[in-house]
Order: structure tokens, then sequence, then C-alpha cells
């Protein structure tokens, strides 16, 4: 009797640690696929490099999906990445500077014009090139003595508008560094930090630091819906400035104190997936990949940067996990809200949702970050 209940005991322990074994099996996995990029990210960028770079317009999102091809290039070294920002250079080269600048248009001066700057800026970094060069410049140069500014400096959305969008900041703000360090021209750097305060004073929520879509300067009025792209947008454009920026810099410790404001705001409304919604703090509209995307972007570059503690990493990377398995098929990144222009709170949840140009950049931009963690 007592021989068969050890021999018992003996399969039922045997059980338990194969049990064992398989549990830590599947975390081990989890754990890896929540901290290193899916083998396969690099699908996203191969499938967007098959199309025309000839059929992307000079405008915000392609600024925004080429920024992140060139992201991709820096980590993998895939010239045909970088080839295919050059095509889509090549063929825009040959417009005027008022057709780039989109001066003619009817929002003239818009800022949508100016994200290709970084892209541009990137190729030259990497090709030398100095039409890529003189393309970022005229950009920069328009930020720096064309753009309408607010009172206190900050840039409008486009001349005349009279109004500062969260979307501007990263229209301008990693152009603004990328020269300033280029150039080592710290007026450039500061110029950047100071659109990142100058934004924040009307925009971010004090109760959850969450920012607002937009505020116009002559009626004092901001728009009342916490944007999940939008808070992206800034978030992203506090871990480009703050990577330019000398640590000693009088503006360093404000803009640290706006991103920590602003990342404890996103922690504490991310949802139980990993995913942050299309309006911040109402989880009953849709969670939206690109602004996830941006925030795994933000956050783990702030982390990298020491400008946050090693506790917002996790979080990062469980939303990491959250985009891939849910939104990223064949290469295709879905799940994207459209354009979006301020509006009533209730209406950001209608939006359509699909696959748009700047959700593959945020994409390829969160991954370039995402592959650091392993090297």
């Amino acid at each position: 009797m007592n021989r068969q209940v050890t021999k018992k005991n003996r399969r039922l322990a045997s059980v338990a640690r194969i049990a064992l074994l398989l549990s830590f099996a599947t975390a081990t996995t989890r754990f890896a696929f929540a901290t290193d990029p899916p083998k396969n990210w690099t699908a996203v960028a191969d499938r967007l490099i098959e199309t025309r770079p000839e059929s992307y317009p000079f405008d915000w999102g392609e600024g925004v999906q080429m920024i992140g091809l060139m992201k991709a290039f820096e980590r993998t070294h895939t010239a045909a990445y970088a080839d295919f920002v050059a095509g889509w250079a090549a063929f825009h080269n040959k417009k005027s500077n008022e057709e780039l600048l989109g001066l003619t248009g009817r929002r003239p001066g818009y800022c949508g014009h100016w994200s290709p700057g970084t892209a541009l800026l990137m190729l030259y970094q990497a090709r030398r090139n100095p039409e890529h060069l003189r393309m970022a410049r005229m950009i920069l140069d328009f930020i720096w003595a064309g753009a309408e500014r607010s009172p206190e400096g900050g840039l409008g959305h486009w001349q005349g508008s009279h109004q500062l969008w969260v979307d501007t900041l990263y229209m301008a703000c990693p152009l603004l560094a990328g020269f300033g360090k280029l150039d080592r021209q710290p007026d450039y750097i500061d110029d950047a930090a100071r659109q990142l305060i100058v934004h924040s004073h009307p925009l971010q929520d004090p109760a959850t630091g969450l920012f607002y879509h937009m505020w116009d300067w002559k009626t004092r009025e901001h728009s009342t819906g916490l944007w999940g792209r939008g808070n992206g947008w800034v978030l992203m454009s506090l871990a480009d400035t703050m990577e330019a920026m000398d640590r000693k810099n009088a503006r360093y410790g404000e803009l640290g104190k706006i991103a920590s404001d602003l990342s404890n705001g996103l922690i504490k409304a991310q949802d139980g997936d990993g995913m942050w919604h299309t309006i911040v703090d109402d989880p009953s509209t849709y969670p939206e990949s690109s602004a996830t995307s941006m925030v795994v972007y933000g956050l783990l570059k702030l982390v990298r940067l020491g400008v946050l503690p090693q506790s917002f990493r996790q979080p990062a990377l469980r939303a990491w996990a959250a985009v891939n398995e849910k939104y990223v098929k064949d290469g295709m990144v879905t799940g994207v809200s459209a354009g979006t222009s301020p509006q009533a709170r209730s209406d950001y949840g209608k939006i359509k949702v699909g696959s748009e140009t700047w959700g593959t950049g945020a994409y390829l931009s969160a991954a370039s970050e995402v592959d650091r963690q392993k090297r």
C-alpha cells in the first residue's frame, strides 16, 4: 500500500513538474514576444517598398511614413529602405518651394508639409546628398522665419489659423532638434523646446497630464477631446527634442515634468489589452493603433534617455505586443484612425479606421525603439 502511494505521488510530482515547465515556457514565450520585436516587423517596411514612391504626396502622413522607414533603415541597414525614400524625394524635388510648402493652398503654410523635412534630413545623414539637405533646410527656414506664431511664439497650424494644434509639434520639433544637432545651433533646439512648453500651457490638462487637441489664441478656448494620436504626437516630440538637448539646458527639467505628467496619465488610461483609445480617457471609444505605436516609441525612448524610470518599459512592451497581435497582418498595419481635425468629443469615435501612411510610419518608429531593447 505505501509503495503504491509512493509511486502515485511520484507520478503526480512528475505531472506537476511538466505542468510547471510548460507554464514557464509559455510565460517565457510571452515575455520574449513582449520584449523582442517580432521577427517579421520588417515585413511592414518590405511591403511598403513594394509600392511606388512617387505615389506618396509631400504631406504629413507620408512624412511620418518616411521617417519610420528611415528608422527601419538605421536599425537594419537595408539599403532598399533608404532607396525608397530617395526615390520619393527625387520625385518631389522637381517641384517649387512654394508647392512643397503648400503656400498656394487653402491653408497656406500648413504645417503638414513640414514632417517630410525630418525624413529628408535623416536621408541626408545616411547618404550625404546635398539636394536632400537643401530640401530639408528650405522647410526649416520657413518654420524659423515664415510660419505664423502666437504672441508667446507658438507655431500656428497654418498661416492665419491662430490655433495651436498638438499635431504641429511633431511636424516641427524633430526637424528643429535635428538641425540643431547637425548645425550645432542651440537656438533651433531651444525653439523646439519652447514649442512644447508653449503648447503645454493651454493644452495639458493639469488633472490628468493628458493633452487636448487644439487651442485658439484669439478665443482663448481649447477643444474638448483628449485625443489619442494627439497625445502620441506630443510624446514623440518630447522624446526627439530631449534627445538633442544638453541636460544642463534651462528648459530640460520643464520638458521632463511635462513628459512625466503625460506618461503617468497615459499609463493610467492604458486598457487591459495594452492599447490606448482614440479618446484616451474614454474606453468606450475604439482602441487606436497609431496612437499606441506612438506611445510605445515615446515611452521607450524616454526610458532609454533616462527621462522616465524603467517602470514605464513594461507597459510600453505590452502595448507593442497588443499592436502586433491585433493590428498587423501580412505587412499591413490596420486600426488607424483617418485624418482628424479638432471636433466635439463625441465625434472622435466616429472617425473611420483602416490602414494609413501615418500608422505605418508610427509602427516602424516604435519598432526601431523596441529593436534597441535587445541590442
